[in-house]
């Protein structure tokens, strides 16, 4: 199946790949401020479903869209602006919990469908010498958070509570099962 995606995400298009989909890359470029007294879900539930909107297409290809942001204690972490933005972050991280919201939305022709997922990650406590590593060696900077699951913080990890696949950028079996549903009513 062919679809589209709104996103210029290396992960989000390599876990569609991997699920066996053709994927055009057709990145949507929007205003991702999040807007005043927005909830974290709220910001990337709209977000998602205005990148899929802004997508130019056929209307006869699915358009996968996505937003995920990492939250602790209700706030919101986005992606670091350099470095010492990165290692505040993952310091904030160290020994809680928090939770990385990814909403994706699928739209084809005048159907669009979204939803919103939810996976709580566990940091053990980490060292500053731990998060310097790690920065010096991986790449973060387009990262919510200031990390990647599949990559060097995996060591970084207690706990996970909900779809890996969902940390990394898209909850691929959510996407499909949309997918699904609005080519069923075609």
């Amino acid at each position: 199946m062919e679809v589209i995606l709104a996103s210029r995400s290396p992960r989000r298009l390599y876990l569609l790949q991997a699920a066996g989909l053709a994927v055009e890359v057709r990145p949507s470029h929007i205003d991702e401020t999040p807007l005043a007294h927005e909830t974290v879900a709220d910001t990337v539930q709209r977000l998602c479903r205005e990148k899929a909107l802004a997508c130019q297409t056929d209307g006869k290809t699915p358009v996968i869209a996505a937003d995920t942001l990492v939250a602790i204690h209700g706030e919101a972490l986005g992606q670091p602006t350099d470095l010492q933005h990165a290692k505040q972050m993952l310091t904030q991280l160290s020994g809680h919990t928090h939770q990385v919201l990814t909403a994706v939305c699928v739209r084809l022709g005048d159907q669009i469908q979204s939803d919103c997922i939810q996976t709580s990650v566990t940091f053990r406590n980490i060292s500053s010498d731990e998060i310097d590593t790690y920065l010096a060696h991986n790449d973060i900077l387009d990262k919510a958070g200031s990390y990647a699951i599949q990559g060097g913080a995996a060591s970084f990890i207690q706990a996970i509570d909900g779809p890996l696949d969902n940390v990394i950028g898209l909850p691929v079996s959510t996407t499909l099962h949309m997918i699904a549903q609005m080519k069923d009513k075609l």
